[in-house]
């Protein structure tokens, strides 16, 4: 998350904290079509998404004094946790995914959805074949490692925050930000890497290319 974009969620959070309900509103909506964006990836149930989105805001609210006294370094990436956590309770309690939560295969099997990096490249001039080649590439990968190039590269969550919602560990989550740039480097032209590595990039400061 950019600097100030975070200097401005940090004083809407704790004016809200402080009693200031009319923010709370701002802050819903300042998140409500990424979390959107987001469960829509991970699940095709559309009324367990706005069900736990609805259930995130609710405890936000209800429980604002307990979270007064608990320091939340960044509120972005506790909604996204919370909302993950959710959304994964509903999905475990329907019978037919309890198969894959008892092989431990849940959680490498959501993110199934297309990730559509169209508006990243939007801006780019490039050919309508290189583009669908780019989207192809990324959406060619498994889905553990979609989901977190596109925590890391569309949301520009931190790997602290990223291991947070994933619940893995910040070593792992590198490692597996590793992996999908290194699958997407063997899957592409030269070419075609360099620009889709650039994308990224434009994005997030934190993106160190490593070839």
């Amino acid at each position: 998350m950019r600097e100030r974009d975070q200097e401005n969620l940090d004083f809407l959070w704790h004016s809200f904290l402080d009693g200031d309900e009319k923010v709370f509103s701002v802050i819903y909506q300042q998140h409500i079509n990424r979390l959107l964006s987001y469960g829509h990836k991970l699940c095709p149930n559309h009324e367990w998404i706005h069900d736990s989105i609805q259930e995130v805001y609710l405890d936000l609210f209800l429980k604002r004094k307990k979270l007064n006294g608990r320091k939340i370094e960044n509120l972005k990436a506790y909604l996204f946790v919370s909302f993950r956590n959710k959304l994964l309770k509903k999905i475990l309690q329907e019978k037919k995914f309890q198969a894959l939560r008892l092989n431990g295969e849940l959680e490498s099997g959501l993110f199934q959805a297309e990730y559509n990096i169209q508006n990243q490249i939007v801006e780019f001039e490039l050919s309508k074949e290189i583009k669908e080649a780019l989207v192809k590439a990324v959406n060619s990968l498994p889905a553990r490692q979609k989901e977190i190039i596109y925590l890391k590269f569309e949301e520009e969550l931190e790997y602290s925050e990223i291991s947070d919602i994933l619940k893995i560990s910040i070593d792992s989550a590198r490692k597996l930000v590793y992996r999908a740039l290194i699958s997407l480097r063997k899957t592409l032209d030269p070419k075609m890497v360099q620009v889709l590595f650039y994308i990224f990039q434009k994005n997030n400061q934190l993106f160190v290319s490593m070839f």
